[in-house]
């Protein structure tokens, strides 16, 4: 019986976790707190555009201002400092794109 009941309070916990990590990203596209980083692998020297929202990452190692990510190109795993590789993402346009639209 107890640990019915432990399982069910897990599976809640679980559910309203999620339910708030959509929440935030839906309420991050509508107020535009999407960022738009611009980057270049240093193994295959491809330049491409890294979208995040502050907060959520699921396609990445955050590591403070930098984050762990796989190349979309030759498929490699480097370091990418994307605070400082901000770009607008209204004026900033590339043919590669990876993460929230």
């Amino acid at each position: 019986m107890r640990a019915t009941v432990g399982i069910i309070i897990v599976v809640i916990i679980v559910a309203i976790a999620i339910l708030f990590v959509f929440a935030h990203r839906r309420m991050a596209r509508s107020y535009g707190i999407v960022q738009l980083s611009h980057l270049k692998c240093k193994k295959c020297g491809t330049e491409f555009d890294y979208a995040w929202i502050p907060g959520v990452s699921f396609t990445s190692v955050r590591l403070g201002n930098s984050r762990y990510l796989r190349c979309p190109v030759c498929t490699k795993w480097s370091v990418f400092n994307i605070w400082n590789t901000r770009v607008a993402p209204e004026t900033h346009h590339c043919d590669i794109r990876v993460g929230p639209s």
